[in-house]
């Protein structure tokens, strides 16, 4: 016991708030693009890129497939990131929850037996979240863990 000390430094690498941006984005890239993969599972869907309504109440808006529409969205707080979260098209959140022209959202079963549409719920999105969001977690447990020791033993000494 003669050799420890007690440091009020910290020696080893911490995460900074870019890198822990850096790595959210990552993880939210990878979400998005194992979702967009998931669309290919659809029966149907747009036959070129886009689709622009001729007639009814969308006449002359378009829609891109949603390989082509799905994004997401890293929001911060001082530089650090606070939330991701993905913006989806409406078409999308009706194919995730099966509803649309008058079928309202019950898991999995059809409302109304004179729906024009029959549609089955897909976890195009929410699978590839739910299994990677360990990872979103773990990234966040680290950048606030180091946030706290650099907190508590006020500095850091050495590199990243």
């Amino acid at each position: 016991m003669a050799n420890s000390k007690v440091t009020t430094t910290v020696d080893g690498r911490t995460l900074t708030a870019e890198q822990f941006h850096a790595e959210a984005r990552r993880w939210a890239a990878i979400v998005r693009n194992m979702a967009t993969a998931n669309t290919s599972k659809f029966k149907k869907g747009k036959d070129g890129d886009s689709h622009t309504y001729r007639s009814g109440k969308k006449a002359g808006k378009s829609e891109k497939k949603l390989s082509k529409s799905t994004r997401f969205i890293i929001k911060q707080d001082n530089k650090i990131p606070e939330s991701v979260g993905f913006k989806i098209p409406i078409h999308g959140i009706y194919q995730e929850w099966a509803v649309g022209f008058g079928q309202p959202r019950v898991a999995g079963k059809f409302v109304s037996a004179n729906s024009k549409v029959k549609r089955s719920m897909l976890d195009w999105i929410d699978e590839p979240i739910e299994k990677h969001k360990e990872k979103l977690f773990s990234l966040a447990v680290e950048y606030w863990g180091d946030q706290a020791i650099v907190n508590v033993f006020g500095g850091k000494k050495g590199g990243n």
